[in-house]
C-alpha cells in the first residue's frame, strides 16, 4: 500500500489554484493510462475495509494505494498533492461520501468518472440511527441526498461488505473485461467467506441472553448494532472528535449502573481518555476494540479483527 505525507489543505488548493498540479504530474512521471497499464487497475482506497475488498477481488490485476495512515483516525485524512493527482488519475476510487473531506473535494475537483460511490451500493445508516438507501449518481461521486448526516462505518457489517464487493467486481469488470471472469469468481469467494462470518458473529452474540449493551469511545458500531441486535452507547457520537458534555457522562453512568455495564470499550485511532476516566470513575474495566479504519497488524486481516471484537463483546456481557 502506498502512504505518501500530507499536506495541509490550505496549502493544495492555493498549489491547485495556481495550476501546480499538471506540472508536478508531469514531474511525477506517470505516463500509463488511468487503467494503470502493467500494474494493472490503479485502485486508490481510504480505509482498510474496503482495501480488504480491492486486494482479495482485484488480486494481480489491481494495483492498490491506500490513503490511510495505520494507527491514525481515518476521519482526518489529509492529502499531498501527489494524492490528489493519484485520485484524479486513478483507474478507480472507492468513496464513502461524507466520511473524508479531504477525499470528497479530491474527488470533486476530478473528473468524477472513476470513483465508485459505496453508498450507492449498500443501505446506509444516518447519524440519527435511521437506516435507508441512496439512489445511484451518474457522475459516480455524488448523488441527491446530503451525505453529511450519514454513518460511515459500514464495514463492520459483513452482509454490507459482500454487497460492495460484488459491486466492485463488476466494476472492475468494466474496466478491465479480460480480467471480469476473474473478479466475479474473486467476489463470489469473498461472500462466501463474508457469509460464513456472518453467520459464525450472529451465533456467537445470540448466545448471549439480555440487551447486550455495550459503551464505546464513538459511536462507530451501529452496523454491527444494527445487523446482531446489540445496543450500543457511544461517548461521543459519530465524529470522533466530538467531546462529551457533563450532561452526557452523567447520563452514561446511569446506563452502567441501570443496564449492569462491565466494560468501556475505546479506539486506538481515537483519544481512550475520556473512557478510561470515565470507567475509572464507576470502577469498571476499559478495553480496546479495533474500529477496522486501519489495519494495525499485518497478521490480523478483517474477519480476524471481527471475530476478536466479538469476542471482547462478549465477555463483557458474561
Amino acid at each position: 500500500m502506498t502512504h505518501l505525507a500530507p499536506l495541509r489543505r490550505r496549502s493544495l488548493l492555493s498549489l491547485a489554484g495556481l495550476g501546480a498540479g499538471a506540472a508536478l504530474l508531469a514531474a511525477c512521471g506517470g505516463e500509463e493510462g488511468s487503467g494503470g497499464g502493467d500494474a494493472g487497475i490503479e485502485v486508490v482506497t481510504s480505509n482498510y475495509p474496503l482495501s480488504y475488498l480491492v486486494t482479495r477481488i482485484g488480486g494481480e490485476r489491481v494495483s492498490l494505494t491506500d490513503l490511510a495512515t495505520p494507527g491514525a483516525d481515518a476521519h482526518g485524512l489529509e492529502l499531498s498533492v501527489q494524492q490528489v493527482m493519484a485520485v484524479q488519475e486513478a483507474g478507480l476510487v472507492l468513496q464513502i461520501p461524507g466520511y473524508q473531506t479531504a477525499l470528497d473535494d479530491a474527488i470533486a475537483s476530478g473528473p468524477g468518472d472513476n470513483v465508485l460511490d459505496v453508498s450507492s451500493v449498500v443501505a446506509m445508516i444516518s447519524a440519527d440511527g435511521h437506516s435507508h438507501e441512496h439512489e445511484a449518481s451518474d457522475g459516480g461521486g455524488e448523488d441527491e441526498h446530503a451525505h453529511g448526516g450519514d454513518d460511515p462505518h459500514l464495514w463492520h457489517d459483513p452482509q454490507r461488505m459482500a454487497e460492495i464487493g460484488d459491486a466492485l467486481a463488476a466494476r472492475l469488470g468494466e474496466i478491465d473485461p479480460d480480467g471480469a471472469e476473474a473478479f466475479t469468481a474473486a467476489a463470489a469467494e469473498v461472500r462466501t467467506d463474508l457469509e460464513a462470518l456472518d453467520a459464525e458473529l450472529a451465533e456467537e452474540f445470540g448466545a448471549v441472553d439480555g440487551e447486550r449493551t455495550f459503551i464505546t469511545s464513538h459511536a462507530a458500531y451501529a452496523y454491527l448494532a444494527e445487523r446482531y441486535t446489540l445496543h450500543q452507547v457511544g461517548i461521543a457520537g459519530v465524529d470522533p472528535e466530538s467531546e462529551p458534555s457533563p450532561q452526557r457522562l452523567l447520563e452514561l453512568e446511569k446506563v452502567i449502573t441501570e443496564e449492569g455495564v462491565t466494560t468501556i470499550f475505546f479506539e486506538t485511532t481515537a483519544s481512550p481518555k475520556v473512557a478510561q476516566t470515565l470507567a475509572e470513575n464507576v470502577g469498571i474495566r476499559s478495553e480496546e476494540l479495533d474500529n477496522l479504519e486501519t489495519q494495525l497488524s499485518e497478521d490480523a486481516d478483517y474477519p480476524a479483527v471481527m471475530r476478536e471484537n466479538a469476542r471482547k463483546l462478549v465477555e463483557s456481557w458474561s
